[in-house]
């Protein structure tokens, strides 16, 4: 695959597949010889990858990697494999003679119908799926909706080939995937994280083998942003802070600006992903309502959840901290749709947030040392949490859960919480109004050193609002 030369003759090389039978049993209606527009190629990979349960990108970043998105040449002929391993199509479909017999797999159609070569190289990259755990390992929990679970399929659809392993080559056919992935699916927002290993062969053999039942781990995990369904809830996302979204007329970035949409906006999918007819743009466009306003936004910029809209919250940087820390189920708002950025916040509500963004575990044999909490309490197993882990320990036997956290125990909170990304300094600031030999100074020092506040006067005995520990969280977690 990937080399290709438009030829009129079949050239059939050596596959790796099984027997199970492929392709459709009805003509799918492509024009024989005719070179759809790239809107029409990109719908057709879009489709036929939803309907496989692949993610978009991966399908469209092959397509492009194989063959610039091409079926035929400028003559009309079907573009075919230079190397003479038998790639047909825009997928470079690879099939030895039995696998064409025994999958019953139409040459002509293969090589004449972009929307039949398409379905069979999907059909293919699904194979390559089902070895996972078996011929290649599985990655992360399974789930075919993450990018990075399918970099062993991706890397099969190639071939078990030496020149796949990125120990011995570094420009792998995996990783050019996963770079025309963020380049034309993802604009500048994403990176994909791919596993590290090393392949085992057996003498003489360039094959790559992996153990039975291997699973490897990605620290990112990348959602597809290409598979959401009419009517389900989504929000505006992207990486760079109070910045806009571009709200368009058309399923085009050629097409008329309609509005600005700021981040962590609650929109809902009104319809399927379109395209433009742009080779380079592998995103699409989502229709939305925004303002009572019908239009579209790039899928780049669209994230999966339900954020809300609280009808006290108008500041757009805070907009966007309470929306980063909702999507991650740490904060939420009351029944009546407001999130009160103003009212004070107890010690156990920051309690819960701690135990969410850390994702706090305590051992089943742990008893809360605090006598200040029933265990029926909705927030016993918060405070036990940030107990157990030396967040919040109270005195006398008093964790008190009730009373509002002060600047001064939020500072200490989040210094223990995030002690690895605020080390010491050599020079400590000196505040207004709290001295070197205040009780937790060099906390509070750390959070002005490391720009989590820039407050001074602090306030030490001032209460933390809701709207200013999701700003200290937001800013701790993200540092």
């Amino acid at each position: 695959m990937k080399k290709w030369l438009a030829v009129s003759t079949l050239v059939v090389g050596v596959g790796m597949f099984g027997n199970a039978a492929l392709g459709a049993d009805e003509d799918t209606g492509t024009p024989s010889n005719e070179e759809l527009s790239y809107k029409e190629k990109k719908d057709l990979l879009t489709e036929e990858a939803l309907e496989k349960d692949i993610p978009p990108e991966i399908l469209k970043a092959i397509a492009f990697e194989e063959t610039g998105m091409r079926q035929f040449d400028e003559n009309g002929d079907p573009v075919l494999n230079e190397n003479e391993d038998g790639g047909i199509g825009m997928m470079q479909v690879t099939l030895n003679e039995d696998d064409i017999e025994n999958r019953n797999v139409d040459q002509d159609r293969l090589k004449n119908d972009t929307a039949y070569n398409i379905e069979i190289g999907a059909e293919l990259l699904n194979e390559k799926w089902e070895w996972s755990g078996d011929i290649i390992p599985s990655v992360n929990d399974g789930n075919r909706h993450i990018l990075e679970n399918w970099y062993y399929a991706i890397l099969a659809y190639n071939g078990l080939d030496q020149r796949n392993d990125p120990t011995n080559n570094g420009d792998t056919y995996q990783s050019d995937i996963y770079s025309t992935i963020e380049d034309k699916s993802f604009l500048e927002d994403v990176s994909i994280d791919t596993p590290e290993w090393e392949g085992m062969y057996e003498d003489g053999e360039n094959r790559i083998r992996f153990e039975e039942g291997e699973n490897v781990t990605t620290d990112r995990q990348t959602l597809s942003t290409q598979m959401f369904e009419n009517g389900e809830d989504v929000y505006t996302f992207r990486s760079e802070s109070e910045t806009t979204i571009n709200f368009r007329e058309e399923s085009a970035n050629t097409s008329r600006l309609l509005s600005e949409v700021p981040l962590y906006m609650p929109l809902e999918v009104e319809g399927s992903l379109e395209h433009d007819d742009n080779r380079n743009h592998h995103f699409g466009y989502y229709p939305f309502h925004y303002a009572d306003i019908h239009g579209y936004m790039a899928s780049a910029y669209v994230r999966e959840g339900k954020i809300t809209n609280f009808s006290d919250v108008r500041n757009q940087k805070l907009t966007e901290v309470i929306g980063y820390l909702e999507a991650r189920d740490i904060i939420n708002g009351y029944p009546d749709g407001t999130f009160a950025p103003n009212k004070s916040i107890p010690r156990k509500h920051a309690a819960s947030m701690l135990v969410e963004a850390l994702d706090l575990d305590v051992p089943d044999d742990y008893e809360l040392q605090a006598t200040d909490v029933e265990e029926d309490s909705p927030y016993y197993s918060d405070m036990k949490a940030v107990e157990y882990h030396g967040l919040m320990t109270g005195s006398d036997q008093n964790i008190r859960p009730n009373e509002t956290m002060t600047r001064a125990q939020m500072a200490s909170v989040l210094v223990a919480a995030y002690d690895e990304k605020l080390p010491a300094t050599e020079e400590p600031h000196m505040f207004e109004d709290v001295s070197e030999d205040f009780w937790n100074y060099e906390a509070i020092d750390k959070l002005y050193q490391h720009e989590l506040t820039t407050e001074d006067p602090f306030r030490p005995g001032g209460d933390v609002t809701r709207s200013q520990f999701a700003r200290f969280l937001e800013r701790a977690m993200t540092k």
